[in-house]
């Protein structure tokens, strides 16, 4: 059994505390329901990077956390986790919040690095990221950004 919930364009839709943007499918699975947000990649970013990292960090920092959660959204647009959804919403994947990790910082960091993803021969990268350089040593062989270190601003005396 499923159902949608097709808000209009401006309105957010609430499920429990939690608002999105987008339209929401509810799917009742083997006893289970899930609730799978369907929202532009645009929408997507503006509650990741938020809920990933401080708005209140520099403009830089918040721009390379856009370009990374863009280039790893991406990844998974072109081969989904699941045949409901793209990707999860826990840091598995990349956080996402809904509405309540927005800021006027995330929104500026986002539009001003529209287009902008890694690439390499022309392929999309599946940019790994975590906290700090130590996690990115020892998740991801040295092979990441280290949001830490992309606050440079943090690093400094």
């Amino acid at each position: 059994r499923i159902a949608w919930i097709v808000p209009d364009l401006k309105s957010v839709v609430y499920l429990g505390e939690r608002g999105y943007h987008g339209t929401l499918l509810l799917v009742a699975d083997s006893g289970k329901l899930w609730a799978v947000n369907y929202v532009n990649l645009r929408r997507y970013l503006y509650s990741v990077v938020g809920a990933e990292v401080s708005p209140s960090w520099p403009m830089a920092a918040l721009k390379a956390q856009a370009i990374a959660a863009r280039s790893y959204a991406l990844t998974y647009y072109f081969k989904p986790a699941n045949k409901l959804y793209h990707l999860g919403s826990d840091e598995y994947f990349q956080v996402y919040k809904g509405i309540e990790s927005e800021a006027s910082t995330i929104y500026k960091a986002v539009d001003e690095t529209a287009g902008s993803f890694v690439s390499y021969r022309g392929g999309i990268v599946e940019s790994l990221y975590a906290a700090s350089d130590d996690i990115v040593a020892e998740a991801f062989q040295g092979h990441g950004m280290s949001q830490l270190g992309a606050n440079f601003k943090e690093l400094l005396p």
